[in-house]
């Protein structure tokens, strides 16, 4: 198995996209096995529904080569159902692209005697590539719910010998603070617990606002305890946080809403920039596609029930339709945002930053004292 030429390819290969820069990183991503952390995944194989392939040792090349790709690997599947050719379900875990893990990584300038969280363990491949880069294992953390000891044990087989926890990163007390923080993993928001985790001066970068859109925020801790800080022009898709406890949203009162015409063009549901726009107004909302009356549809519905759809004319001699139910009203969020969002010339998500205190989440657009809004 010569998985040591395969991982400098990578590595050269990350170099030359411009994803990996710094001279330890590069040293990392070429001497970390990363098939010691992804023992079994599963591959796309197309068709609807999706069926999942598994991969392991055995498969040989066809197991290895994709490990050693710029690829995310799904590693586990939820409610996986065997059927012919493979497997039915839907991904829950995975090993991160490696362009996007070197990117986070080298955002977070992790100096040697940094501590450092790692508050989305996984398979462990993003620990060990930040690990070989700090003076001493007892300088970082890291936790996940679920295969912490798998992850664990493999860190050791490298010699990293890293404080591992079973854990909800989002709510657990570590009773330590980090100067440099990495979730790989989707936050709808950044909670106490990781705000106060973090020691003054040091770095936390996160996807945030999904799972509609979510883009990377680059965030600052401050002496006050504030947090703050831009998204960046990279964005990255990843799973949503699991908890320990997923506490069902109680459901509101959906009463009708208001109806009528728009302008809101179909195009738009397809833009992640204002998604992530809209997403971080209308916290868990989900949206869905769909054919109503054989005219396209685009359905807003958020955790608590409340939604609103438009219904696109194909033949375009109407103007689109829109209705909902439940107040606030969801209808009056989208169009505010999309009149906003024309308004200012239809901005990337690189031209907001966002400030988390201990009594809001604010997000701001091209600078903190500009134009802001208190997050719900």
């Amino acid at each position: 198995m010569n998985w040591k030429s395969m991982a400098s390819s990578l590595a050269t290969e990350l170099q030359e996209s411009g994803d990996l820069t710094t001279k330890r990183l590069i040293e990392a991503v070429s001497s970390t096995p990363r098939h010691l952390f992804v023992p079994r995944y599963f591959q796309n194989a197309g068709g609807a529904p999706t069926l999942w392939q598994e991969r392991t040792e055995t498969d040989g090349d066809d197991w290895l080569r994709p490990i050693y790709s710029n690829l995310t690997l799904v590693t586990a599947l939820d409610q996986a159902e065997q059927v012919t050719g493979g497997w039915h379900g839907t991904p829950t875990s995975s090993s991160t692209q490696p362009s996007l893990t070197c990117r986070m990584i080298e955002a977070l300038d992790i100096q040697s005697d940094d501590h450092v969280l790692d508050g989305g363990l996984g398979t462990g491949y993003q620990a060990a590539l930040i690990a070989t880069q700090l003076s001493r294992g007892n300088q970082m953390s890291a936790c996940d719910l679920s295969g912490t000891s798998e992850a664990s044990e493999r860190l050791k087989q490298l010699g990293l010998n890293i404080g591992v926890v079973p854990a909800d990163a989002t709510t657990h007390n570590f009773n330590r603070t980090f100067d440099k923080a990495i979730f790989s993993f989707g936050l709808p928001r950044v909670t106490p617990t990781i705000r106060s985790a973090m020691a003054p001066g040091g770095r936390l970068i996160a996807n945030v606002f999904g799972p509609l859109s979510a883009a990377m925020v680059l965030l600052e801790a401050h002496e006050d305890g504030s947090l703050s800080g831009p998204f960046l022009e990279d964005g990255g898709a990843f799973m949503p946080a699991r908890h320990e406890d997923e506490t069902a949203v109680q459901s509101a009162e959906v009463a009708p809403g208001s109806q009528g015409y728009t302008d809101i063009p179909v195009s738009i549901f397809d833009d992640y920039h204002f998604k992530f726009w809209l997403a971080a107004h209308l916290p868990g909302v989900d949206l869905q596609y769909g054919v109503e009356e054989g005219q396209s549809m685009r359905r807003l519905v958020m955790p608590d029930g409340r939604w609103c759809e438009v219904v696109y004319n194909d033949d375009k001699a109407n103007e689109p339709r829109f209705h909902g139910q439940g107040e606030p009203e969801v209808w009056e969020t989208l169009r505010w945002a999309w009149q906003w969002w024309t308004e200012h010339d239809m901005p990337r998500w690189e031209r907001f930053g966002l400030t988390v205190t201990d009594t809001e989440h604010r997000l701001w657009y091209e600078a903190p004292s500009g134009e802001s809004w208190a997050l719900r």
